[in-house]
């Protein structure tokens, strides 16, 4: 999957998939000093995934500082050739100066057997 490097970051894009909706979500940032995945819950508002009483709360700690997310499980993230059921994704605020929608963190690389390759700026699998 093709790696767009913008603004000192690598941009690429998946599809999320909850209660049989769907929606691509762009401007996700490969962040391999990220633990968890993390997306705008702006970005998903459209396709029902919104903060319920029954969500876990977590805290996202960060150069920004500390902020509040909610971890909700999605029927599946599909991430070039990765597939994934059953993910447990965080959901919350991202600063809207760098206009990205969330970040793919090492919960999902690192399972997932990624090589991120910076001189063709493409990410594939093992």
């Amino acid at each position: 999957m093709k790696l767009h490097y913008l603004n000192g970051l690598l941009h690429t894009e998946f599809e999320l998939r909850y209660q049989d909706k769907k929606a691509v979500i762009t401007n996700i940032i490969v962040d391999t000093g990220a633990a968890r995945t993390l997306i705008s819950a702006d970005a998903v508002f459209d396709i029902g995934i919104f903060a319920t009483p029954v969500d876990e709360l977590t805290i996202m700690s960060g150069i920004g500082g500390d902020s509040f997310a909610f971890r909700k499980i999605v029927d599946g993230l599909s991430f070039g050739t990765f597939s994934i059921s059953n993910a447990s994704i965080d959901f919350g605020h991202l600063d809207e100066g760098f206009g990205i929608n969330g970040i793919i963190g090492l919960d999902i690389l690192v399972p997932g057997k990624f090589i991120i390759n910076l001189d063709e700026m493409y990410i594939s699998r093992k």
